[in-house]
């Protein structure tokens, strides 16, 4: 009934069912772009496939083509997952009877995002700055003590926080985050709240766009001899890196990030060679 109404049949081409898909789609614009350049990239490597052509076989040879092609790992995943959502949408309208990534196993994405080590985050915090680099500075350092992404910090008010805690929907995935600011890296958020008088907007309100706050925080990283590569975004995967690294369950830090899936908090969760010591230490104490 849904294959009529949208007048697509499942012989139609898989370009036409995505389109068609997308076109009816509430998802954002970012995700929607990801879509078509999908759509686009599987009309280069099978030019007119329909959904019945979709099988194993299928996606097998995919994904062999996109190694082959020499995208990124993580492009490649990307693209994967999409697929599988779109046949899952044609499954859902009896389409198709089955989605064959059911007996296919995507990778998980790996993280190439740096993050800054503790003794960096002293050196870093330590620093006499002024003006906009403190600004700057200050506001990554909100990053790393919260966990949240750059929109969330520029859209961060002080009515979203009362009580030692953070509460907020966030700009990307409208998740709902509480953080508790006062329990999280020995009160280190709240203490820089009260920097600023318990008005935090004094902060977020003038941290200007992504590129330009990178642009200042780049000097200032290399005095701090923090490795280049780290940008604003290392913010939230430092918080990440230093919970796992005290031992915090990976589904609290999941709650905190705001991730639907335990698997993206994975990807920040990474463990250093620092946490890998302490934990052999540690198990030869109990032998």
């Amino acid at each position: 009934k849904d294959a009529v109404r949208s007048h697509i049949s499942p012989a139609a081409k898989l370009s036409e069912f995505g389109m068609e898909v997308v076109s009816q789609s509430e998802r954002k614009k970012s995700t929607l772009l990801n879509y078509k350049t999908l759509l686009n990239n599987l009309e280069q490597f099978h030019k007119g496939s329909t959904l019945t052509d979709i099988d194993y076989s299928f996606i097998t040879s995919y994904d062999k083509w996109l190694r082959d092609s020499g995208v990124s790992h993580n492009t490649r995943v990307g693209r994967l997952r999409l697929l599988r959502a779109l046949l899952n949408e044609a499954k859902k309208r009896d389409m198709i009877t089955i989605n064959p990534f059911d007996r296919f196993r995507i990778q998980q994405m790996v993280s190439k995002k740096g993050y800054v080590h503790k003794d960096q985050l002293r050196r870093l915090e330590s620093m006499t700055l002024s003006g906009k680099e403190d600004i700057a500075r200050d506001a990554f350092l909100i990053g790393c003590y919260t966990g949240l992404r750059f929109s969330d910090i520029k859209s961060l008010r002080n009515e979203h926080i009362a009580n030692g805690w953070i509460k907020k929907r966030m700009q990307k995935t409208k998740f709902y985050v509480e953080i508790p600011t006062k329990a999280m890296f020995d009160g280190k958020m709240q203490s820089l709240i009260d920097k600023y008088g318990g008005d935090i907007e004094r902060i977020t309100k003038k941290i200007g766009n992504n590129s330009s706050i990178n642009q200042l925080l780049k000097p200032i990283f290399e005095r701090c001899g923090i490795e280049p590569g780290i940008t604003f975004h290392s913010s939230r995967h430092t918080c990440a890196t230093m919970l796992t690294q005290a031992g915090v369950d990976l589904q609290t830090i999941q709650k905190i990030l705001g991730h639907t899936k335990i698997a993206t908090t994975q990807i920040y969760a990474e463990v250093d060679k620092s946490k890998i010591i302490k934990d052999l230490k540690q198990s030869n104490k109990h032998k």
